[in-house]
């Protein structure tokens, strides 16, 4: 089903999106489950999250950096702000329509 010339997961995944995308644009939608069920397998998360982990922490938590503190307020900030986001587009919405006083 995938060998119409894809490539392994890793190559894939590493590749620039623009060829991703467009070797998904190529499959059918009934092949797209298995591509991506297969891309996920072989893309190795664990060790690359480990990987990640190991190179943060030598890069900013051995060296006393204030970055984690800065990347950690960052990341707070980005999940706040996409939980709230859709009540407050939904009070906008209400208050252009003239519905929310």
């Amino acid at each position: 089903v995938l060998a119409r010339g894809l490539h392994s997961a890793a190559s894939i995944m590493s590749a620039p999106p623009r060829t991703f995308f467009a070797r998904v644009g190529a499959l059918k939608l009934k092949e797209l489950p298995e591509f991506v069920v297969k891309t996920a397998r072989e893309y190795d998360y664990a060790g690359r999250a480990a990987t990640f982990a190991r190179e943060y922490n030598a890069k900013y938590i051995q060296t006393g950096s204030a970055a984690p503190l800065w990347h950690f307020m960052g990341g707070v900030f980005g999940v706040a702000y996409v939980t709230v986001w859709p009540t407050e587009y939904r009070h906008m919405m209400a208050e252009r329509r003239g519905g929310h006083h």
